[in-house]
């Protein structure tokens, strides 16, 4: 139920409001498009005392995508561990000079990870089982950025065309959202005033100025790709970048006049 001044209260509902106001509301969470009305600065007051009006709205602005991340892997297995690394340097090699022999400009390559970890198998004995290393494994990780998303098709195919195994991640995002924030925050601001204009309106009250504003406008997550475990070449792998999308929520509270 919204809290109301008395004087707004439909009369079916005194009797049970006059039973409720020795106990204090609880706490009120704002939520879009849920709006409150309170006497000012109080929980309850007398209906002549002035009364404040409480919107949220909400804001939303889809960005495209401009830049792109793709992490390439490349794993190898030996019954060693030099043969491991050495075969999993030889590869990885090849597949960086592939990427950088392409004609893309803007591309950034950094390493994000190595590891050389043994394999193990148990094999059962007479006298217990026993746990052995069978083999080794390497996997070199590497991240490649890109600021033309449209290249990321042929990126990924002369990766994969030259050793590299595996595609461990794609995440397409957009390198600037300061203006897209700027206007979702707009667009969440006109829809609660919007909203607290019809609801003055419709109380027969006139919608004065805002007290106080609470805005939250989050930076999107980058849009992630999923990738089947296994790489696999193709003459032309179709990539579509997508959008992001930039949210942005506001509550003001208004005075409201006439009441």
């Amino acid at each position: 139920m919204r809290n109301l001044p008395l004087s707004l209260v439909p009369a079916l509902l005194l009797g049970a409001a006059s039973a409720c106001a020795a106990s204090a509301p609880p706490p009120y969470t704002p939520a879009p498009n849920v709006y409150r009305v309170l006497p000012e600065g109080a929980a309850s007051a007398p209906a002549d005392s002035a009364s404040t009006l409480q919107v949220s709205g909400t804001g939303e602005v889809r960005v495209p995508t401009d830049r792109a991340r793709i992490t390439f892997a490349v794993e190898t297995e030996d019954s060693t561990a030099a043969g491991a690394s050495e075969e999993n340097a030889r590869r990885m090699d090849v597949t960086l000079r592939a990427l950088r022999g392409l004609d893309v400009e803007g591309v950034s390559i950094q390493t994000r990870g190595y590891s050389l970890q043994p394999r193990y198998r148990t094999r059962r004995t007479a006298d217990g089982n026993v746990r052995e290393i069978v083999g080794y494994t390497a996997r070199n990780l590497v991240d490649v950025t890109v600021p033309d998303p449209q290249a990321v098709g042929r990126l990924i195919d002369a990766a994969v065309g030259a050793g590299a195994n595996r595609v461990a991640s794609l995440v397409f995002e957009a390198s600037d959202t300061k203006q897209a924030r700027l206007q979702a925050l707009r667009q969440a601001v006109e829809q609660a005033r919007s909203q607290a204009e019809a609801v003055a309106d419709a109380m027969g009250a006139r919608l004065g100025p805002a007290l106080e504003v609470h805005t939250s406008a989050g930076t999107p997550r980058p849009m992630r790709v999923q990738f089947e475990a296994a790489a696999m070449a193709a003459p032309q792998t179709p990539v579509e970048p997508g959008e992001e999308t930039v949210t942005a929520t506001v509550t003001i509270q208004y005075r409201l006049e006439g009441t």
